[in-house]
C-alpha cells in the first residue's frame, strides 16, 4: 500500500522538539565557524609578528597615547609590585604541571598598572604549597609582546583565596575580569615577557588556544547532527503514518 503524502500527520510535540533541537545545533555550528575565523585571525597575527619581529623596532609603551595592538612588540620600564602577583593555574610544559607568573608593573606617570606574564614555573608536589617566586626589585626595562586574553567560558573562575591574600592562584588571567574581582586598576592587556629578558621564568610563547581546524571539525559535527535529526524524524513520521494508513 502506497503512502499518501497529503494525509501525512506530523506529531506536534515531537515536531516542535525536533525543530528546536535542529535550530540549536545549527546555531552551535555557525558559532564554531565564527570561533574558527577568530582563531585563524589570531594565528595570522601571531605569525606576522614572528616573521617580522626582528625587522620591526619595538614601540615604547605609553598608555596615555594609545593602547598597543595585539601581538605588538613594546618596550617598557617600571617597578613590579613586590607583594601582589598572580599564579595562573594548570599550565603544562612538556606534561609537567605548573603556573604562569603574572606580576603587576607600576610605570612612572601612568595610573594603570600593567600585568606582565613572567613565564612558567613548575608547581610543587603538594597542592597546598606554592612555588618560591622572586620578582625583580627596582626599576627594570624590558621588551614584551602584547596579548589580549579571551575568557574561557568552560573555566570555573571561583577564587580559592579571599581578597587581600597574596599571591592569588587563579584559573586564567583576563585583565578586565581580574580588575573587577580584585579591585585593581590595570590595563586591558597582558604583556608576555621577552625571551631575551634577564629575569623571569621559562618562556615559550605561542597562541595557547584551540586551532581553527578543531572549531571547523566541531561545526561539521553539529551540522551533521542537525541533518541526522531531520532525517530520523522524517523517516519516523513516514513510518508512523504509513502504518496508520495500512490499518
Amino acid at each position: 500500500m502506497s503512502l499518501k503524502i497529503a494525509n501525512i500527520k506530523i506529531p506536534v510535540i515531537a515536531g516542535t522538539l525536533t525543530v528546536l533541537a535542529v535550530a540549536v545545533m545549527v546555531k552551535l555550528g555557525f558559532w564554531q565557524l565564527e570561533r574558527a575565523a577568530e582563531k585563524a585571525a589570531l594565528f595570522n597575527d601571531y605569525q606576522a609578528y614572528a616573521e617580522h619581529s626582528e625587522s620591526r623596532p619595538a614601540a615604547n609603551l605609553n598608555l596615555l597615547e594609545r593602547q598597543p595592538e595585539r601581538f605588538e612588540a613594546v618596550t617598557v620600564s617600571g617597578e613590579f609590585d613586590p607583594q601582589r602577583y598572580f599564579l595562573i593555574d594548570n599550565q603544562l610544559h612538556q606534561g609537567t604541571p605548573g603556573y604562569h607568573v603574572v606580576g603587576l608593573l607600576n610605570i612612572a606617570n601612568q595610573e594603570q598598572q600593567v600585568a606582565v606574564n613572567l613565564g612558567w614555573i613548575e608547581a610543587p608536589t603538594l597542592r597546598s604549597e606554592l612555588p618560591d617566586i622572586r620578582l625583580p626589585s627596582g626599576t627594570v626595562s624590558f621588551t614584551a609582546l602584547t596579548q589580549y586574553p579571551q575568557e574561557n567560558v568552560f573555566i570555573n573562575d571561583v577564587q580559592e583565596q579571599p581578597l587581600g591574600i597574596w599571591p592569588q592562584r587563579i584559573p586564567e588571567f583576563v585583565p578586565s575580569a581580574v580588575a573587577d574581582n580584585f579591585q585593581l586598576d590595570i590595563a586591558p592587556f597582558l604583556l608576555l615577557l621577552s625571551k631575551n629578558a634577564s629575569f623571569g621564568y621559562l618562556r615559550d610563547w605561542k597562541p595557547n588556544v584551540m586551532p581553527p581546524e578543531k572549531h571547523q571539525a566541531y561545526a561539521l559535527q553539529w551540522f551533521s547532527l542537525a541533518v541526522a535529526a531531520l532525517v530520523i524524524f522524517t523517516i519516523a513520521v513516514i513510518r508512523i503514518n504509513k502504518q496508520k494508513q495500512e490499518e
